[in-house]
């Protein structure tokens, strides 16, 4: 059972505006670093010109800002994103983009969500990816903490995109 104080910072999501709403709110307390997995991206979020212009300004705002984002391969969503292959074309030394090597990820459930760090401390999580349901826990939690170790695991088992690496990115 979560205690009060954790149970009212914490927002439920469900569908695009909920989860928009979130991601400007995390992105808009970031001052460090984001750390991105999914599985799947959203055109309605992930291609969305104002998360989007949100991520450039705090990259320009903040030049040691750092992106690391685990997306699927690039040909399920470089035509339904191309927003954020432009926005990785141009910031290709704060947002770095890779791709699960599949061979190599491990036996874990979470790897079907979706979820969002940033600095160590916010988390907006996504159970069910495709439809944009889940939760954001602006303050850190023992979760967060778990998926942040899964995320370096998975990083580090990760790989540059083949089918960005022509562009640069």
């Amino acid at each position: 059972m979560a205690d009060d104080n954790q149970s009212l910072t914490t927002t439920t999501l469900d569908g695009v505006d909920d989860s928009r709403r979130a991601v400007l709110d995390l992105l808009g307390g970031m001052r460090r670093t984001l750390y991105l997995y999914t599985p799947l991206l959203r055109p309605e979020l992930y291609n969305d010109t104002g998360v989007l212009s949100t991520l450039r300004t705090c990259v320009i705002n903040r030049p040691k800002v750092r992106l690391q984002l685990v997306l699927p391969p690039a040909r399920d969503w470089r035509n339904g994103c191309p927003g954020l292959v432009r926005l990785g074309e141009r910031l290709t030394s704060a947002l770095i983009l890779r791709t699960p090597n599949r061979h190599e990820l491990p036996d874990r459930p979470e790897l079907g969500q979706a979820f969002m760090i940033a600095d160590e401390r916010a988390l907006l999580r996504f159970s069910d990816p495709r439809h944009l349901t889940g939760v954001y826990e602006p303050q850190p939690s023992g979760r967060m903490k778990e998926l942040l170790e899964l995320f370096h695991e998975v990083w580090n088992r990760s790989q540059a995109d083949p089918d960005l690496r022509w562009l640069g990115v």
